[in-house]
């Protein structure tokens, strides 16, 4: 997992503990492995990350829950609209390879599956840190990487270039699947998790 000195310690550690949250709630949902892999919890370059994920031409499918409470966050989880398909068949327990086009099963699948992961880490950050946290509805967006990233971190990169984030990648072991989490704190948000500190 990248890392700097820019994060307080207790964040980064809860945002592991919200992760392997994630990923059990996950396997247990689709009935496989789900290896959820923190990549990084940093402050980084708007601009830098857009850049890395402008190189995947492929469109994607999304699911974007907003974080509402003490310390609002944003969280996205996305995967290329064939792996979505697979994601589907996996869920439904069908043959995988069934689903061959994006239809309303698709796109509640990618919803469901980003509310579990969703759930999962609001109920960390809230337990951990004694704040009111709540999930919204997700909303099923599907576009390229880059665009879909561009918009998820619209709000929290108006003020400044650089944001925290908590990025994960994560691998469906049965199909080789891979999909990819982000979590940003809102502006103030990050200064509330800061000086509360945790209860670790």
């Amino acid at each position: 997992m990248a890392q700097s000195d820019s994060v307080n310690r207790v964040i980064r550690l809860i945002a592991e503990q919200s992760i392997d949250k994630a990923s059990q709630s996950l396997s247990k949902m689709l009935r496989c492995g789900a290896a959820i892999e923190l990549k990084k919890v940093d402050m980084v370059d708007v601009t830098q990350i857009t850049m890395d994920l402008s190189s995947d031409d492929q469109e994607v499918i999304g699911s974007v829950v907003d974080l509402q409470g003490d310390a609002p966050f944003k969280f996205l989880f996305f995967v290329q609209t064939q792996g979505a398909f697979l994601l589907t068949d996996l869920l439904l327990r069908r043959e995988p390879g069934t689903t061959k086009e994006c239809d309303e099963l698709v796109n509640g699948t990618v919803q469901e599956i980003g509310n579990i992961l969703a759930s999962a880490v609001c109920n960390t950050f809230t337990s951990d840190f004694g704040m009111s946290l709540r999930p919204t509805p997700p909303v099923v967006c599907n576009d390229f990487a880059a665009t879909l990233f561009q918009e998820f971190i619209f709000e929290a990169a108006v003020e400044e270039n650089k944001i925290m984030l908590i990025e994960s990648r994560f691998e469906v072991k049965k199909v080789n699947l891979p999909c990819r989490i982000f979590v940003i704190p809102m502006p103030g948000s990050y200064k509330f998790l800061e000086f509360s500190g945790g209860r670790l």
